[in-house]
């Protein structure tokens, strides 16, 4: 069953390429890929077994040895995703928000030891917190969101304003005292956003676009609606697994995920848009002291720890010693079906940046690692199929008689029972009885085949 999964995926790939090789001549200008044969098979095969799709640079010593795309950028239209192709980088859009905290502050129109309050205001109830502290995730502050899913008008879109409103009224309680402990929060990095607005007098995106998207000509870089995000040409909607059509849908289309539209108007924590081209533009950008002075790249990569717990965040970047390329700094992000990620070593200069739209998250940390530890000189490690991951992907064409067969026909991969009765649960909660039954003989299979 598994093969002949493979060989449909394969001729997929093959009309995705077609698709890609049209787009190229009539409508997209696209940037020359750089090959990189042991990456690009390494790509290619997790493209096929349906655990990436999406687009991937890699820099070794600041050279750029491999940039390529793969798979579909948007599925309704069915067009190829490429490097120029532009989605929505979720988390990782925070470091360049701490980056117009840090512009400004290089234009002497705020400190980052400044109190908050001097530019949200006199009414935002927190008077202790500092810009710093909002950069650094160590600020204190609650999040937003579960009062937003609860209590928000579903049919209107919430922005920054509305947020800052909720916390000024209804002045939800701290977690821990600013300054304390590190808890990772959206809800800093959307007031730095208001933070940059009063500070330069216009939005964090048009400062953004001024200061750092038009010098350095990263023009696939920006804010955009959520509506419109499924009509944007050379644009890859985030997408996400449906249980019940074994197939990836729009996420606010799925249960309980309406706030991935009417959430989708804060920015600072995360929204903007980029490609991979543009994500190489910006790694030198940051190498290069020409707009962004050395002094201030030191603040952001350099841990601001909270008095009472440790952290390895820095402004918009967490930060680690890498025992081989030393001082590394990285982000990741996840939204909407989109995942995200960028790594730097500021020594040596490698960068690994990986976009992906279908919300492949079970296996992309093992993917993080193999490339990371590719610039090592290590071999790529492929993940090996998890029997959750393939079951979703199966179960419509999967009867009740079937699986003792589908179980022998896929006996080589990882046979996570924790997940799959995790799985189970999920089919549950949407009254996937045939499935749930598929689940219930295939984990007594596999129980039955650990104790022999």
């Amino acid at each position: 069953m598994y093969k002949k999964y493979q060989s449909v995926l394969i001729l997929f790939l093959s009309f995705s390429l077609s698709n890609c090789t049209a787009q190229k001549k009539t409508s997209v200008k696209t940037a020359t890929e750089v090959q990189n044969d042991t990456l690009d098979s390494y790509f290619s095969n997790l493209y096929e077994a349906k655990m990436f799709n999406g687009a991937v640079a890699v820099k070794r010593k600041g050279k750029l040895i491999f940039k390529k795309a793969y798979g579909i950028a948007n599925l309704e239209k069915q067009t190829p995703f490429l490097t120029t192709t532009s989605q929505e980088i979720a988390s990782v859009s925070k470091q360049f928000t701490a980056a117009a905290i840090l512009l400004l502050q290089q234009e002497n129109k705020l400190k980052v030891t400044d109190l908050a309050t001097t530019y949200l205001g006199d009414d935002f109830p927190y008077k202790d917190i500092t810009i710093s502290q909002l950069l650094s995730h160590t600020a204190g502050l609650p999040d937003y969101e579960p009062y937003f899913r609860k209590n928000w008008d579903p049919t209107i879109i919430a922005y920054n304003k509305d947020i800052l409103q909720y916390f000024k009224t209804q002045k939800p309680a701290i977690l821990t005292v600013a300054g304390e402990k590190y808890n990772y929060s959206n809800t800093g990095y959307i007031l730095l956003a208001e933070i940059v607005n009063a500070a330069s007098g216009t939005t964090l995106e048009h400062y953004l676009s001024k200061k750092v998207f038009k010098p350095m000509q990263m023009n696939s870089s920006f804010f955009l609606g959520r509506d419109s995000i499924w009509e944007k040409k050379n644009y890859a909607p985030g997408y996400m697994f449906s249980l019940t059509e074994c197939k990836n849908v729009i996420p606010e289309t799925l249960a309980n995920n309406a706030y991935y539209r009417f959430l989708s108007g804060r920015l600072g924590s995360g929204r903007l848009s980029s490609n991979i081209d543009d994500l190489i533009k910006w790694d030198e950008f940051l190498h290069d002291d020409s707009i962004f002075n050395k002094a201030l790249k030191e603040l952001a990569f350099t841990v601001h720890p909270p008095t009472k717990d440790s952290s390895d965040y820095g402004y918009g970047w967490h930060i680690i010693n890498d025992s081989v390329k030393g001082k590394t700094v990285y982000h990741t992000g996840s939204w909407a079906g989109n995942l995200t990620y960028i790594r730097r070593s500021l020594v040596t200069k490698d960068l690994v940046i990986i976009l992906n739209n279908t919300h492949n998250s079970a296996y992309l940390k093992e993917i993080r690692k193999a490339v990371n530890g590719y610039l090592n000189g290590e071999s790529l490690v492929f993940p090996k199929v998890k029997a959750s991951e393939l079951f979703k992907n199966s179960a419509c064409e999967l009867t009740l008689k079937m699986i003792p067969q589908w179980y022998q026909d896929n006996k080589n991969i990882d046979w996570d029972v924790t997940d799959l009765k995790a799985l189970q649960k999920d089919y549950e909660k949407i009254g996937a009885s045939d499935k749930t039954e598929m689940l219930n003989l295939l984990i007594s299979i596999i129980q039955t085949a650990n104790k022999s």
